[in-house]
Order: C-alpha cells, then sequence, then structure tokens
C-alpha cells in the first residue's frame, strides 16, 4: 500500500487508484470544473476510492491539486508527471518563454510526441515512465530523427538500460531522478541537417506551411484548393533540411498565446503548468481557471 500525504496526515491509497486519480490533471476533471464547478468524475473516484472520507474537503481545488501531485511525484510517476516536470525543469528552468516555447502530443508521421521544446532550435521528448510500454520506442525515435534537431527520452532509473538499450547513438537519454530532477546520462547529437522536409511539411497546418512557401519562394501557388497541398509540398521538398528545420522551428513558435502565457505561468501552481501550456489558455480561460482553483474542494466534488 502506498500514501498520498494528506495536508492533515496520511491517506493510505490503493496503488491502483493512482492512475484514477492521476486523470485530476486532464482537460476530463479540469475543464469540467471551470465550466460548470463541479466534477463528476473526480467525485466518484475519490468516493469509490474511500479518500473522500479521509481527507479535508475544506482545502481548496489548488491546495488538493499541490498535494497530490507532490505525492504522485515519488510514488507514481505518471506520463502527466514527467511533461510537468519537462516544463518546470527544462522550459521554464533552463529556457525562457521569452525565446522558447512548448507543444504536447504533436503529430510526426503516424507517432505523437509527448513534448516538444522549441528555441534556437527544436527539442524532442519521448516520456517512457514504469507504466508505459517500450514496445514502440525504435519506430517513435526513427520518426523524430527526420523532423527534430535534438531528440531525447526521458525516463526512470530502474528503467534506463532497458530503455537505452539499442537506441540510435544519436538519442539523447535522461533520468527523472528520485529527488524530481532531470540527469543527463547521454547528450542527444544534432540531427538537423538530416531531417526530411516531406515529414516536416506533413506535420504543419496550412497556415504554417503557406506561410513558409510565402517567405521562401516569394509567391503562394495560384491553384485550386484541391491542389494547393500537393503543390506547396513540392516547393518545401526544395528546400534544405537544415533550412526546412529552422523554417519549421519559426512557424510552430509562433502557436498558441505566448505573451499572455508569459504573463500568467508563474502564479500557476507547479502542479498544473503542463496542462495550462497544452490549453490553448486565453484571457477567460485564465480567469475562469482562477477561479476554479479557488473553489473549496467539497464544492466541486459533493453533488448538491
Amino acid at each position: 500500500m502506498k500514501t498520498l500525504r494528506n495536508v492533515d496526515g496520511d491517506v493510505a491509497v490503493r496503488v491502483e487508484d493512482y492512475a484514477s486519480l492521476g486523470r485530476a490533471f486532464s482537460p476530463l476533471v479540469l475543464e469540467s470544473i471551470t465550466k460548470s464547478g463541479y466534477s463528476k468524475y473526480l467525485s466518484e473516484v475519490l468516493t469509490n476510492s474511500g479518500i473522500i472520507e479521509l481527507i479535508n474537503l475544506d482545502m481548496t481545488v489548488e491546495e488538493f491539486l499541490e498535494w497530490l501531485y507532490d505525492d504522485m511525484s515519488y510514488h507514481y510517476r505518471n506520463e502527466y508527471v514527467y511533461k510537468n516536470a519537462i516544463a518546470n525543469k527544462i522550459l521554464l528552468g533552463k529556457y525562457s518563454l521569452n525565446t522558447s516555447h512548448m507543444l504536447t502530443e504533436f503529430r510526426v508521421e503516424n507517432c505523437r510526441a509527448d513534448v516538444v521544446i522549441l528555441n534556437g532550435t527544436s527539442n524532442v521528448y519521448e516520456i517512457k515512465s514504469e507504466y508505459d510500454s517500450l514496445d514502440r520506442i525504435q519506430g517513435q525515435v526513427t520518426s523524430y530523427m527526420k523532423m527534430f534537431d535534438l531528440v531525447n527520452v526521458i525516463t526512470s532509473r530502474s528503467q534506463i538500460d532497458k530503455v537505452g538499450t539499442g537506441l540510435p547513438v544519436e538519442i539523447g537519454l535522461l533520468e527523472l531522478t528520485n529527488r524530481y530532477t532531470i540527469r543527463t546520462i547521454r547528450e542527444a547529437a544534432s540531427l538537423k541537417n538530416r531531417v526530411r522536409p516531406e515529414v516536416i511539411f506533413d506535420s504543419l497546418r496550412k497556415s504554417e506551411y503557406l506561410k513558409v512557401i510565402k517567405k521562401r519562394f516569394g509567391f503562394v501557388p495560384d491553384v485550386p484548393n484541391t491542389r494547393i497541398y500537393g503543390e506547396c509540398r513540392e516547393l518545401f521538398c526544395r528546400l534544405t533540411p537544415a533550412v526546412a528545420h529552422d523554417e519549421m522551428v519559426k512557424v510552430l513558435k509562433m502557436r498558441g498565446n505566448r505573451e499572455l502565457l508569459k504573463n500568467i505561468i508563474f502564479d500557476i501552481p507547479r502542479s498544473l503548468r503542463a496542462y495550462v501550456i497544452d490549453s490553448s489558455i486565453d484571457d477567460k480561460k485564465a480567469k475562469k481557471l482562477e477561479e476554479m482553483l479557488g473553489k473549496k474542494l467539497d464544492d466541486v466534488v459533493c453533488a448538491v
């Protein structure tokens, strides 16, 4: 039996309940509370696990999420814990929102990259927690090597040797340590001169590849909409790998509201920074999020 530490003492949590509790950091729960002021899912999880009888329901939603995240950081490191560690330790700790941008679940070929950080170049982080299968790792890193400059896999101490076995030497290997720091086991080697322009193109939105085509060729093909994709793809593939990569970095950094994020990110609880970065937040959402975090837990998990 693992232990979840309440502000009032220890609350015993069955291992199988952590997976359900971890979804407290998902849009399923957070958007439900933000929009309706109530989360049926969170209420059911806390009730079915018996935790609702043991915790202080007068704590705020923010307090609940902070101590839940702190406990998960040591006892149940799911994918969200890794994403949030990357947001806090690398994006905000090593880099800066003034020059860097973070994307999650980014599509590359048939894969979705867990975290991408764009600054002067592109950095991708594939997460392999203790709860993730390693079956697809070779195919995933192979796809990422076609698009990103620095490709990294981040995992736990117990999986370092297993994860690292068979990875190309260019792939960086990182560890989320028991002390909740990120340690570099092996540095990633630069790949931007070897990326594939056609793979990059297929991962961009129409508005993004049109910007690149206009900038690099001075025009956008004057063809019917049914042909614009093919014509632009042909032009894009004429770019050298390094140029295609650098233009990709520039247009992807335009996604989201970076100025708003810069203004609010350090006011957001540490436990929610990855969620906020990934949520396409605007002023209205930011205000509603602040209101949600100040609500009493009792109000959002107990039906009226």
